[in-house]
């Protein structure tokens, strides 16, 4: 049987970064739950794909300095440097000297860039404009899930890595972000996302900095959305973003704009979203791409495609799209080198039955396999211990005749064992997708005699854009049917008893589905509900993005001054009366996507209805809880759902 402190033997890999000039060389970082220290320890390791060798950049700090803190290493150009984040600044380490030296502190780094010539560093970083006193606040999107409040607006700024001397590049009232260089250095490309000064919605316009005039000017697109850009060596910009709203519903997709020209939608677009949105809880990637230009002719990117994530490539010349034939959930990945008729790509990926480890991976054009070959078996003694499971595949056709695909994760027992029960997991988004990825509380719980039954319903990401808006307007009615539908088709697939207990978790908008099912649904002998929402009325008004996601997922007509009805139809506390379920609520409480305020409406209004509910509060923890929260309490969660549902 699994323990919840099995969780600090997970080795959890960083995004990998190739060395520009010795390709068999590259650098990433490795890391580990410290559950004692109640911290995550991360420490940079140099490996080399030929010889499967691997050493520390680092000697591991003296006790008593609490552990190692390094991520998101990333080359020079020139490879002569390398920069990486060290407890939220910047770092630069010099492989010719083997000192490591602070370039950015005052301030806290979200993402960086090398500029070409290796001189210095674009980032961004965020002014907070909030004291201990009293702040004013007059933007919209003054708090943020995982970084608390955010007073203030992310900028650009250049750091000279021989100086350390920190310039800015942008001012005003507006989000800037995703720089990106001309090849040649001689302009730098950016995005500002309320150039009007109003934060409502996005509005975003992509402008070019002349490095030498210092004169900036703008790009003619029509995104509603821009997460990543792609200049090129004739002067046009490859982008990807939303189309028609920047709600996440819709998908990324690739944009084309030529020099001096409008932007244009490719073509070739693949029906799935770009980026990892295969949920996961065992790893740790840091900053992590999810697009990689492999040269001037070829770029690879990440989508997710019906339970994985996987490789794209994308031609620049001809600006067509190719699948890589990949059976890993990709991670990170970066490219090893790219031809014409060949790519190979170094990349971490897991598995439902394995952690997450290093591997090569080769691509012949037109061949239907890719030669992968694992580089790491840095979980392997882990997944030894794992203990026995049936895997399966099911597919569900709903009576409208979408096909709802989900998995079962059966304990194999010995003659005369009996099963526990079988628990229903939802997950969140709505518009993220289980699949291929490794999740360790699906494990600890089917350790313990638990058939674990999950599914993507409508509105998952991965099977198309019309599939993902399949859920707007319908929170609580056709979703709820798929999943429902897919538990009594793969109880009907196995060997369940009649009297087999069944059990209901979900997390997030997983959440919200479970308060929903047992206000109408009795089958179910105990439930769990995480960072849940109960009452979509005052979440709109109190989330950090309430007011941008919720009114679009109910429709984006109804508002809270003109259809107060149907927002409280579809908000689980209204049913409250009607809940018989016995319910443990897990809530964090610097949630800021679904503030604690929802568990505590939730729990009061099933205490004073008399119904068997229990309340978990994690104190300073965010949405994120259950995948990166602090090691010891991801270990006390672990050890509250194995509880509940043993009682039960």
């Amino acid at each position: 049987m699994l323990q919840s402190t099995d969780l600090g033997r997970i080795t959890l890999l960083g995004a990998p970064d190739i060395h520009p000039g010795q390709r068999e060389k590259l650098v990433l970082a490795k890391g580990k739950m410290d559950i004692e220290r109640d911290a995550y320890s991360s420490q940079l390791i140099l490996f080399n794909t030929a010889t499967r060798t691997e050493a520390p950049l680092f000697a591991a700090p003296p006790d008593g300095q609490g552990p190692a803190a390094d991520a998101s290493p990333r080359w020079s150009p020139d490879g002569e440097l390398l920069a990486f984040m060290r407890t939220g600044g910047l770092w630069l380490y010099e492989p010719s000297t083997g000192a490591a030296r602070p370039l950015v502190t005052e301030r806290k780094v979200k993402d960086y860039i090398w500029a070409p010539d290796g001189r210095s560093i674009v980032f961004t970083s965020r002014d907070n404009e909030v004291n201990a006193t009293a702040y004013k606040i007059k933007r919209m999107r003054y708090k943020l899930d995982g970084e608390g409040m955010t007073n203030g607006y992310t900028h650009l700024f250049e750091v000279n890595v021989g100086t350390s001397e920190i310039s800015r590049l942008t001012s005003g009232e507006s989000d800037y972000g995703n720089p990106a260089f001309s090849p040649d250095g001689s302009a730098l490309y950016f995005t500002t996302d309320f150039p009007d000064g109003f934060d409502l919605e996005k509005r975003p316009e992509i402008r070019k900095l002349d490095r030498a005039s210092g004169s900036i000017s703008k790009l003619k697109h029509e995104a509603r959305s821009v997460s990543a850009l792609i200049p090129l060596p004739d002067g046009s910009v490859l982008g990807t973003g939303k189309k028609d709203t920047p709600n996440s519903a819709e998908f990324d997709k690739w944009f084309y704009i030529q020099q001096g020209g409008e932007g244009r939608w490719l073509e070739g677009n693949v029906d799935v979203p770009l980026g990892y949105h295969v949920i996961g809880d065992s790893k740790r990637t840091g900053l992590n791409a999810v697009v990689r230009a492999a040269n001037e002719e070829c770029i690879l990117f990440a989508g997710t495609n019906e339970g994985r994530q996987t490789l794209y490539k994308l031609d620049t010349a001809s600006l067509e799209i190719t699948a890589l034939p990949l059976e890993l959930n990709v991670l990170a990945f970066d490219v090893e080198y790219a031809t014409a008729r060949e790519i190979a790509v170094v990349l971490v990926a897991d598995a439902m039955d394995r952690p997450g480890e290093l591997y090569r991976a080769v691509w012949r054009e037109k061949s239907d396999k890719v030669a992968v070959e694992r580089l790491t078996n840095c979980n392997e003694e882990l997944r030894q211990q794992l203990p026995a499971l049936d895997i399966r595949e099911h597919s569900h056709l709903t009576p409208d005749g979408l096909t709802v695909q989900g998995w079962t994760m059966d304990p194999v027992t010995e003659s005369g064992d009996v099963r526990q029960g079988t628990i229903l997991m939802i997950h969140g988004g709505p518009h993220l997708a289980y699949g291929h990825s490794f999740h360790y509380d699906f494990w600890h719980l089917a350790s313990r005699g638990y058939r674990i039954a999950f599914c993507n319903p409508r509105g998952s990401y991965g099977y198309g854009q019309a599939f993902s808006y399949g859920i707007i307007k319908e929170w609580g009615g056709k979703d709820v049917q798929d999943i429902l539908g897919f538990l009594e088709n793969a109880v009907a697939s196995g060997d369940a008893a009649a009297d087999e207990p069944l059990y209901l978790m979900g997390g997030s908008y997983g959440g919200y589905l479970v308060n929903w099912i047992i206000g109408r649904d009795h089958r179910f002998k105990a439930a769990v509900t995480e960072r849940s929402i109960c009452n979509m009325y005052s979440k709109i008004g109190n989330s950090d993005l309430g007011f941008q996601i919720n009114l679009y997922e109910l429709g984006g007509q109804s508002d809270l001054w003109n259809d107060e009805e149907f927002i409280m139809e579809r908000s689980p506390i209204r049913y409250a009366r009607e809940v018989a379920t016995p319910l443990l609520i897990i809530h964090a409480e610097k949630d800021h996507r679904v503030p604690v305020e929802q568990a505590e409406q939730w729990f009061q209004a099933l205490k004073r209805l008399g119904k068997e509910v229990e309340f978990m509060l994690f104190p300073g923890a965010s949405h994120a809880l259950a995948s990166i929260g602090r090691p010891q309490q991801r270990v006390a969660r672990l050890e509250a759902l194995a509880d509940w549902f043993a009682v039960h």
